[in-house]
């Protein structure tokens, strides 16, 4: 699929140009916009920053026309209306989706200039000559802490963090590429990798707390998925929502069988799949922390036989007589009903031009729960 893009121009201190042409771009992914600044250059001969989506063709994503709010620094072009309400000031908007926001974030880095990425309400990436730029919101900005912590004892399985501010981060680039594509074996391994750190991490939780990772653990799991299923009850089935309410109601029984599995709680990724891996053919690291909470690890576990079956041999032998498959069985509706509650937050952290990407989402996994 591919997407169809229009940019609304604003010169880099925020004053208005016009609109281009609508142009075709191979990918889909409403964030990504490396292809978007190429398609730029090669359909209109222009060097563009995109700073945000400022309208969709589509509800949710991805495909479909969208626009794009972009920096142009150059000579005149004929351009189309603008929409003064795209520039309209937002208490949520993120420092680098607006005008002169990524020329500042790059000045901190200490370029002048790199290669753009990503822009959406969740991160800002930009690759650099030896070194990647990111920023996130902030209530995401402990990825840095994590990577941090991560880094200095076990820095092979992890970005170095080379600077930290809040919520912007300067990594070490990693050779190699996203492991998207990668075969089974090597995404069994990605399972030991990950396990290396839920065991280190399980016996650091309060001092991981302390930093500021987040915790999701039994108590505060259940106020949350509480209090996103009471949000969106209206908009499901009486028959969802007797199941909905079934299943939260059951949460502080399922955290108690969970614990007595004897599996501890740990460091959790959050987004854990081979596309959050990246590799030369000898070092694997994982990348993209910000989801990362305290909470139990089966929560990063596939419903996958053979990673599942990694797993549960990689527990087993640190914890004799523990019960890893009984805690995988447990954790199962519980990935659909955290994301609900992350996707909710998201919303509320975010402006509603960029809604699109993730209105539909609580709805969608309260009802992946239940089903």
């Amino acid at each position: 699929m591919s997407r169809t893009v229009t940019l609304a121009l604003v010169k880099p201190d925020g004053e208005p140009l016009g609109t281009t042409r609508p142009f075709d771009v191979e990918t889909q992914w409403w964030q990504e916009v490396a292809p978007v600044v190429q398609g730029a250059r090669r359909e209109l001969g222009i060097d563009v920053v995109v700073l945000r989506l400022v309208a969709a063709e589509k509800a949710a994503p991805h495909g479909g026309g969208v626009t794009y709010l972009a920096e142009y620094d150059g000579p005149p072009l004929e351009l189309g209306p603008f929409e003064r309400s795209w520039l309209t000031p937002h208490p949520l908007r993120m420092t680098w989706a607006q005008p002169g926001g990524p020329a500042a974030s790059l000045r901190w880095a200490g370029v002048k200039t790199g290669v753009q990425q990503r822009t959406w309400n969740l991160s800002s990436v930009w690759k650099l000559n030896g070194a990647w730029l990111k920023e996130a919101p902030p209530f995401l900005r402990h990825e840095a802490i994590v990577l941090e912590w991560l880094g200095k004892r076990l820095p092979d399985l992890v970005p170095g963090v080379l600077k930290a501010d809040g919520s912007r981060m300067l990594l070490a680039d990693v050779p190699g590429t996203d492991r998207y594509d990668a075969e089974p074996a090597e995404v069994v391994e990605m399972v030991a990798d990950l396990f290396e750190i839920q065991s280190l991490a399980a016996g650091h939780v309060d001092e991981l707390l302390a930093l500021g990772v987040p915790d999701w653990r039994g108590n505060p799991f259940t106020e949350r998925a509480s209090a996103t299923a009471d949000a969106y009850a209206d908009q499901l089935t009486a028959d969802e929502r007797q199941r909905l309410a079934k299943l939260v109601g059951g949460l502080p029984e399922r955290f108690a069988e969970l614990a007595d599995c004897g599996i501890p709680d740990s460091l959790v990724h959050g987004d854990f799949h081979p596309g959050n891996v990246r590799s030369d053919g000898v070092r694997r690291v994982i990348l993209d922390w910000p989801d990362s909470v305290i909470g139990h690890p089966a929560l990063d576990v596939r419903d996958v036989p053979e990673l599942q079956e990694r797993w549960i041999s990689l527990w087993r032998k640190e914890i004799p007589g523990c019960e890893p498959e009984r805690a995988l069985e447990l954790k199962r509706p519980l990935g659909a009903l955290r994301g609900a509650a992350i996707y909710d937050t998201f919303l509320a952290g975010i402006e509603p031009s960029e809604r699109p990407y993730h209105a539909a989402d609580p709805l969608n996994c309260l009802r992946a729960a239940v089903s």
